[in-house]
């Protein structure tokens, strides 16, 4: 019995070191450790989610960990510099309200449209990114109103997205995630599902913050080991034993349903009349404080019409859709006598010449550094010739 301690010691040693070769084997064989970080988000009872304060990392691609860009978000949550609340006299601000677009998925702090455009003005001008990833019209619109105004913007860029805004706002439940909705009762725009129900789901998968000791463990450990996701994949790829670690409570199911907080829809034949409303709504606030108000329409990634650019769409439909979104809005901006810049004409100017403004890979719908340029230019040109700037 004298042996047995030194015996589990020696066993146990023994495992110890195995694992340490067995790391080591794996970092320079077949890399496992988890790179990509993609929870820029934190829980808002208002919003459902908004950006968290004080980031300052790179963030690697999913689908190329060798690639990644560098975020950095201030005090306040926008994507950038610091800055406050009031102005330094003189100065005139233009803030974006918008979603991964604006918020320059995919490139680093100095690339992004807002940078670009704050190198190319004076510097009595102040530009300022409100964009979030994830967001559609309804919480753009809600962020412009309780945090974005704040900011006393000379200008309000606001931005709609062909790839992904009216699917936004259709709906309650966006990304597993809660959030607000807006639906019609009479001829007026209600808000609902505030506050935002807080679920364990959306905590965990969605905004990357586990509520028990053990999932921050297994969070610690997916990005600081290479063996922890080369077993969990392993395990997870046999239904029968992730079905038995899920009962016992060491995997989590990750379920396209939220539990028990209720979902709320728009009717399709609305969501549009709701879309246009809260743009007519944000400009109306805009306005009410002061700021000019511009609607930027952002087309979804499209195929090269002339296949000198070996992209894949993200959807078939891209095309047509950005086409049909492009006029409605184009007559619905002249009606209410908004001021409207259409990117659809710029963007498919450029895929002419084979340049393609587009992040290439399928998965991905983002602008490139240099469709972040591009898009700054014309944003600028814009102001200018409508006598903004």
């Amino acid at each position: 019995m004298k042996r047995f301690p030194a015996n589990a010691l020696l066993a146990l040693g023994s495992l110890v070191l195995a694992l340490v070769a067995f790391e080591i084997a794996l970092a320079f064989f077949a890399p496992h450790k988890v790179l990509t970080r993609a929870y820029h988000e934190r829980y808002d009872p208002l919003m459902g989610w908004v950006n968290k304060p004080l980031k300052n990392e790179g963030v690697h691609f999913e689908y190329a960990p060798s690639l990644f860009f560098h975020v950095t978000h201030n005090s306040l949550g926008l994507r950038g510099k610091e800055t406050g609340y009031e102005k330094r006299p003189g100065t005139r601000r233009i803030l974006f309200a918008g979603d991964s677009y604006f918020w320059g998925y995919g490139v680093s702090d100095a690339e992004v449209l807002t940078e670009v455009l704050q190198r190319a003005l004076p510097p009595s001008y102040e530009v300022l990114n409100g964009g979030t990833i994830g967001y559609g019209t309804d919480q753009e619109f809600l962020w412009l109103k309780n945090e974005g105004l704040r900011y006393r913007p000379d200008i309000v860029i606001f931005g709609f997205s062909a790839a992904n805004d009216l699917v936004e706002i259709a709906t309650s439940v966006a990304y597993f995630t809660p959030k607000p909705i807006f639906v019609f009762e009479g001829n007026d725009l209600a808000l609902k599902n505030v506050p935002v129900p807080r679920t364990e789901q959306a905590d965990r998968k969605s905004l990357g913050s586990p509520r028990t000791a053990f999932g921050k463990l297994k969070q610690f450990l997916r990005y600081h080991t290479h063996t922890y996701p080369f077993v969990a994949a392993r395990l997870n790829s046999r239904p029968d034993w992730r079905d038995f670690f899920v009962t016992v409570g060491l995997a989590d199911e990750y379920m396209q349903e939220i539990g028990d907080v209720p979902v709320i829809t728009n009717p399709p034949q609305d969501v549009m009349d709701v879309a246009q409303q809260l743009i007519l709504d944000a400009r109306k606030i805009s306005e009410e404080a002061g700021a000019q108000f511009v609607l930027v329409f952002i087309p979804d990634k499209e195929r090269a019409p002339d296949g000198k650019i070996r992209v894949e769409a993200v959807k078939e439909s891209a095309s047509a859709d950005n086409s049909a979104l492009s006029s409605l809005f184009s007559e619905f901006a002249g009606k209410y006598k908004v001021h409207y810049l259409d990117l659809l004409p710029v963007v498919r100017e450029h895929a002419r010449r084979g340049e393609d403004l587009y992040n290439p890979d399928r998965t991905d719908h983002h602008w490139t550094p240099l469709g972040h340029r591009v898009i700054s230019a014309e944003i600028q040109a814009f102001l200018t010739a409508h006598g903004m700037l």
